[in-house]
């Protein structure tokens, strides 16, 4: 538990909408990240001239669509994106549940 605020995996339907998208975008060549484009993405922009996601307005389902897409893509655990998940407010029995529907 963390800090013992844990309660459950509970997500609201925007939030698993966000898991949706994520999902749907990490299927499509990699090209999940909101990020900075990397090389393949530029490269699939340029040939097909379609543009990869836009960040979401909202920073938590922007996190949960980041942390998603990473960990599906990587088929482990995004470590790197769970802090700003908690400090978001997502406690760990949420990040362990979508961590298990995205790897």
């Amino acid at each position: 538990m963390r800090n013992g605020t844990d309660t459950g995996p509970d997500l609201t339907r925007l939030e698993w909408q966000a898991v949706s998208v994520a999902l749907n975008d990490a299927s499509r060549c990699g090209c999940g990240t909101a990020g900075k484009p990397g090389v393949a993405r530029r490269l699939y922009r340029a040939l097909t001239g379609i543009e990869g996601p836009r960040p979401l307005a909202d920073p938590r389902l922007e996190a949960v669509r980041s942390f998603v897409g990473a960990t599906s893509r990587r088929r482990r655990i995004a470590e790197d994106h769970v802090p700003a998940l908690h400090d978001l407010g997502f406690n760990d029995r949420q990040v362990d549940a979508l961590a298990r529907l995205s790897a």
